[in-house]
């Protein structure tokens, strides 16, 4: 593991927002948790899960067989997605947070192939609600988008859009999706990546002016790098294969552009008020998807990128996460929501960057066992 933490200190990391994770089932019951008092950890939720129930699977899914886990987890992760399915019928383009971080996980983790049908429904929704003219995933209507939603490009949901309409195209043979992922991806990359590679939250299909500027919500910033490295995941740019359209040097000018603005420290809400309200759950999602950008990019530059990310990775573990919560998570500052909380999706992303990196140091001991036994 590189400089920034050790194995062990991410393994307790992991563990203690597994236990968080149990403890969280227990009160939430059928209910889907979407953030938590910094004081008494009690949980507001939802009854069908928001734009965030996908994280709430998720995280049961990251948590089952793990130490400690009698079965629970899996049980309780498979009613969970089962109650997903009721999203794929809303008009937002946040159905793919919602099946792809908690439906398709189960399948691919865990081989359920329950979830996996319930992710292939959530794609055929989203191939379904393309945009006839622009031929991408539009934000929609639900949400309080209303009809502006139907025009509009957002870079919240981009990456999880790109991905599981990849797997439903590639592993479920669903007809259009990998050519719409492809499309939704390059309109992310053309439309919200900025020559200084500042992200756009959003773009207008229909070439009316945008109205935020780019580079200054950090958690849009952290989906764009998160959404271009998906990309070039998903269609070859990476060491050793073919043109994959640029998405890796896109990515990689996003993220130096964050690297620029956060470094490895926890971010502001907005890169324009930089003694405002922070938020830990931008810095999660970018360390999950530094750790995912510098597995594609050979190099000193592949490993500063995983040194920042583990370096980010201490940080919201020594300063930010008490009891198995990450604190100081900022949902929405505008409406006062939750501005210091714990957030769902700040823990899902907190424990998945945290497994990348103790599963991916445990598979490099075994080498190193078998390297030394020959």
């Amino acid at each position: 593991m590189r400089p920034g933490m050790d194995r062990a200190a991410a393994e307790a990391a992991a563990a203690a927002v597994i236990r968080r994770t149990r403890s969280t089932a227990e009160e939430v019951g059928d209910r889907f948790p979407l953030y938590a008092d910094p004081a008494d950890g009690r949980w507001t939720s939802t009854r069908r899960g928001s734009w965030t129930g996908g994280f709430w699977a998720g995280l049961l899914w990251l948590g089952a067989g793990r130490a400690g886990d009698d079965g629970t987890a899996a049980r309780r992760a498979r009613e969970v997605t089962a109650r997903l399915r009721d999203r794929a019928r809303d008009d937002t383009d946040t159905r793919a947070l919602t099946f792809w971080y908690g439906a398709a996980q189960g399948h691919l983790r865990h081989g359920d192939a329950a979830a996996a049908r319930v992710a292939d429904e959530g794609a055929g929704a989203l191939v379904a609600a393309a945009h006839p003219r622009y031929g991408v995933v539009p934000a929609g209507t639900a949400l309080g988008r209303g009809e502006r939603g139907a025009s509009e490009l957002t870079v919240d949901s981009a990456a999880a859009v790109i991905a599981l309409l990849c797997w439903a195209g590639r592993e479920r043979g669903r007809a259009g999706a990998e050519e719409l992922a492809r499309r939704h991806a390059a309109a992310v990359r053309d439309r919200c990546l900025e020559k200084d590679g500042g992200i756009r939250p959003g773009a207008r299909l229909d070439g009316a002016p945008d109205e935020a500027p780019a580079g200054t919500w950090a958690r849009g910033q952290a989906w764009g790098v998160l959404a271009l490295t998906t990309a070039a995941r998903a269609f070859g740019d990476a060491p050793g294969k073919g043109c994959g359209d640029g998405y890796r040097d896109a990515a990689l000018l996003a993220a130096d552009h964050w690297l620029r603005r956060a470094g490895d420290t926890v971010p502001p809400w907005s890169f324009a008020d930089p003694d405002g309200l922070r938020d830990t759950s931008a810095a999660a999602i970018t360390a999950q998807a530094l750790l995912e950008l510098a597995e594609l990019t050979p190099g000193p530059h592949g490993r500063a990128l995983e040194e920042a990310a583990t370096r980010l990775l201490d940080r919201l573990v020594s300063h930010h996460l008490r009891g198995g919560r990450l604190l100081d998570g900022c949902y929405d500052p505008a409406s006062g929501t939750a501005v210091a909380h714990e957030l769902v999706w700040g823990d899902h992303f907190l424990l998945s960057a945290l497994l990348r990196l103790t599963d991916r140091a445990a598979g490099e001991h075994a080498a190193g066992e078998d390297t030394d036994a020959s």
